[in-house]
């Protein structure tokens, strides 16, 4: 007689960065359980690419309704609950996370400590998993590989050919101060050296555009970013979502740092992906960088 499959839910809703990065985790608890069905809660805007993973077998969609939606809420509940989770691995741990676990009380429910950890918030994850009994060392070792499409058609269409270089120069709009201000330098210099560029721009960013020299892609789908990311010689990027599918691919690489976050607490530096950090990013001269990038191409 077949067995059943226990479903197993992972709670995860963001932000991108976090998300893919979690990949290894997805790796783990998936391989940690013979006969599961892995399942995502995530936010909507993640549910087609989330698919994509080898790891995640379906996406319950969370877009995280005001509290004081309750019909909404308790109908998400509701859908949570008629699944029948064995586990659920809250790895949010937020105060709307909390509500759900108090009306769902018959899965085993594994969750990180309230407080930020003093690392990260992925080696909050290590230790999250350590204290279950579940095996840790892949957790910090994504391979999002599946998230990258094939972009040679792309590539082919505006005649981008042979080696190039990845620009990521813009960051969120609320966070303009994480921007290296001199993206515009950068891709003259790289220009003159006989590197094409290719520079990748989100809705936040297009202004950029104008002024960027070299090849421009504008609002691409997550997977042709990623796509044209792992088929480039090298990426420079700010501390960004974007600057995640560079260093979760292991493409040689540098996301600049400033000082309004930490470089260690980010998780983006993988060899041979690493971090540069700066008290001031107008400080970082395009010349410093410039070596870096010499050094590895």
């Amino acid at each position: 007689m077949k067995l059943r499959k226990q479903n197993i839910l992972i709670i995860k809703h963001g932000a991108f960065g976090d998300l893919i990065q979690s990949d290894g985790i997805f790796r783990t608890i998936k391989h940690s359980f013979s006969n599961v069905n892995l399942i995502l809660l995530t936010s909507s805007s993640y549910k087609g690419l989330m698919l994509l993973s080898p790891y995640i077998d379906k996406v319950i969609v969370d877009d995280r309704f005001k509290f004081w939606n309750l019909k909404k809420i308790f109908r998400l509940i509701n859908e949570i609950d008629t699944l029948c989770f064995s586990h659920v691995f809250d790895l949010q741990n937020s105060q709307r996370t909390f509500l759900y676990k108090i009306f769902l009380r018959k899965p085993t429910w594994i969750t990180t400590k309230r407080k930020d950890h003093p690392i990260s918030g992925l080696q909050g994850l290590v230790d999250m998993l350590n204290d279950y009994g579940i095996p840790f060392n892949k957790i910090l070792e994504p391979n999002i590989s599946w998230m990258a499409n094939d972009i040679s058609l792309l590539l082919k269409k505006r005649k981008i050919i042979g080696r190039y270089i990845v620009l990521i120069p813009g960051s969120s709009k609320k966070h303009r101060e994480k921007r290296w201000p001199y993206y515009k330098e950068l891709a003259h210099k790289l220009l003159k050296e006989d590197l094409n560029v290719v520079t990748i721009l989100g809705p936040d960013e297009l202004d950029l555009g104008n002024i960027i020299p070299g090849y421009k892609f504008n609002n691409l789908d997550l997977i042709d970013v990623a796509g044209i990311i792992k088929k480039s010689i090298f990426v420079i990027g700010n501390d960004s979502g974007l600057s995640h599918i560079a260093s979760c691919l292991r493409k040689p690489g540098i996301a600049l740092f400033g000082p309004t976050t930490s470089g260690k607490k980010s998780e983006l530096s993988r060899k041979p992906f690493q971090i540069v950090e700066s008290e001031n990013l107008k400080h970082l001269t395009v010349t410093r960088v410039w070596k870096l990038i010499k050094k590895s191409i």
